[in-house]
């Protein structure tokens, strides 16, 4: 079985699929699991330092490409666990990885975002302050311990 906790170690709250969120086909709509995978991972996001201190700031970043696999379904009243990692970053870019789980840690989808940073005032990208990037390659050490290479991972950041 995959060690998802430690190749993806960021763990999102879990939320139950409601009958709200299931499509004609009776299982969790599309539109759902890019949502539980841009809401879930919001905190990992104010953890590295995009907080609303940061924001009123002038900064924020922006997601400029999406991958998104669909394994297995969630059925209305099952269980989602969200697990994320910081896969890669530069001084611009930040690639995070995210999977969907059942209960039983069965993936269900994979995800992978690249966001930039973004100067609000410009509304162009620029470079992160240092701080962020220590704060970055901290959890970017500590999120890439264990390999991904099982995962097909599609995006890349040029270094």
């Amino acid at each position: 079985m995959t060690d998802f906790e430690n190749i993806f170690p960021y763990v999102a709250p879990t939320f139950s699929v409601s009958h709200d969120m299931c499509d004609q086909n009776g299982h969790m709509n599309v539109a759902y699991y890019l949502q539980a995978f841009d809401e879930n991972s919001r905190n990992l996001f104010e953890e590295i330092g995009f907080d609303e201190d940061y924001l009123q700031m002038g900064y924020s970043c922006f997601a400029i490409e999406d991958s998104l696999r669909y394994m297995h379904e969630f059925l209305e009243g099952e269980d989602v666990i969200s697990n994320f990692r910081i896969h890669d970053f530069n001084k611009k870019l930040i690639h995070i990885v995210g999977v969907l789980l059942n209960k039983d840690k069965k993936l269900s989808a994979i995800s992978e975002t690249l966001v930039i940073h973004v100067d609000m005032k410009s509304r162009k990208a620029s470079d992160m302050p240092k701080t962020l990037l220590d704060k970055l390659k901290t959890v970017n050490e500590q999120h890439t311990i264990y390999p991904i290479d099982d995962f097909d991972i599609r995006l890349k950041i040029k270094k």
